[in-house]
This record gives structure tokens, sequence and C-alpha cells, in this order.
């Protein structure tokens, strides 16, 4: 039992109505709800992984969240279009043979310096109190070695605000954003929406 939300924007970003599509997996409504998370969708682009990922739960019975890393996380074009978001359940073996309903809410996204989301997001902002440019003016680099494959995370970056000119070096990967298990550079995940220490790491601080 699974919902499709094809629409974009403030459904799969704004933290109220991620709330009420959590709830619908909480309350054991559905299995699971995807939605996009990203500002706009290119339909030619998402759909055929958009397919895949449907194919992958009902004709092949995958885990909910192994079909998504075998869809969007294997196809570089839709993921780099927008993140998507999954809240869906899993069952763990508890005490004395139980089985125990966990929810998680997670977002799946292509990291892109080039493209100024750094990580997969495009919510980034200059860290200067006085300044809080978004990220679309800002520059993004990889700074000092760059690493490929299942390291890539490791791979430190420097901004550059086009604003105050503030420029920051050596910036690991938060410890709180996950490499995909698929070796695919540039896949992340993290659990969704973000912790308000999340979002200060991130230099969003409204």
């Amino acid at each position: 039992r699974g919902i499709v939300i094809s629409s974009c924007g403030s459904t799969g970003r704004n933290s109220e109505s991620i709330g009420r599509l959590k709830r619908l997996v909480e309350m054991d409504i559905f299995d699971f709800v995807f939605s996009f998370a990203g500002v706009s969708t290119v339909d030619p682009l998402v759909v055929p992984a958009l397919s895949r990922f449907v194919e992958n739960v009902f004709v092949y019975d995958m885990g909910l969240w192994a079909a998504l890393e075998r869809s969007f996380g294997e196809d570089k074009h839709a993921l780099n279009t927008t993140p998507v978001m999954l809240s869906f359940a899993e069952y763990r073996k508890g005490p004395d043979n139980t089985r125990d309903r966990v929810v998680h809410t997670r977002v799946l996204a292509y990291s892109n310096f080039k493209d100024a989301r750094p990580w997969g997001f495009d919510i980034y902002r200059c860290s200067n109190p006085t300044c809080g440019a978004r990220a679309h003016d800002m520059i993004f680099h990889a700074d000092g070695k760059q690493y490929y494959g299942n390291k890539w995370m490791q791979t430190k970056m420097k901004t550059t605000c086009m604003k105050c000119n503030q420029t920051r070096r050596k910036i690991a990967t938060p410890p709180w954003i996950n490499s995909c298990s698929i070796e695919n550079m540039g896949r992340c995940w993290y659990t969704w929406p973000l912790t308000l220490a999340q979002r200060i790491d991130l230099g969003i601080t409204d």
C-alpha cells in the first residue's frame, strides 16, 4: 500500500506538509508515501525513474528504500533534477519474536557543487550572519583532494559568497549526511525534515 504524490514545491519541502505525509504512514494507512522534494521537476527525466521505483516495489518485491536507491539512485539525470522524499515503514524483529513497525522519512539527493546544490541542498546559505545569501548567490568548489567512488563524501568543500565575498574552506560533509549503499558518486540521503541544528549546519538561521 503506497501513494505517489507527483507534485513538487512545498509538498516535500515544508515541515508541516512533511509531517502530514509521515502521519499517513505512522497511522498505517499506507506503507509508504513518495513525493518530490525539489522546487520543480522535468517529467521526461523523472518518469522513467519513478516507473522503475514502482516496478521494483510491486513487481520485484524489493524493500522500499532499496527500491528507491535502485531507481532514482541509479538515474543521475532524474536525481539531479529533483531530490525525492520517501516516508516508509519497515518491520524489525522485537523480543519474543514480535515485530516492531518503524517509520522512516528520508530524502535521496544528488550533490552538485557546480549547480549550487552541495549534498543536494538548494537551501544552503552564506554563514555570514550579516549576509545570509542563498545558494544561487554562492560558488561551491571541491577544496583540496577530490575523492571519487564510494569515498566521494570525504571531499572537502570551499564556498565563496558573491554578495559579501566571504570565503570558507575545508568544509567537511556533515556527519548526518549518509552515502547511498550503491557505489555511485554524488548520491546521498538524510533524515527529513532537518532539525534546527542541521539547518544551522547549512547556514539557515530563520
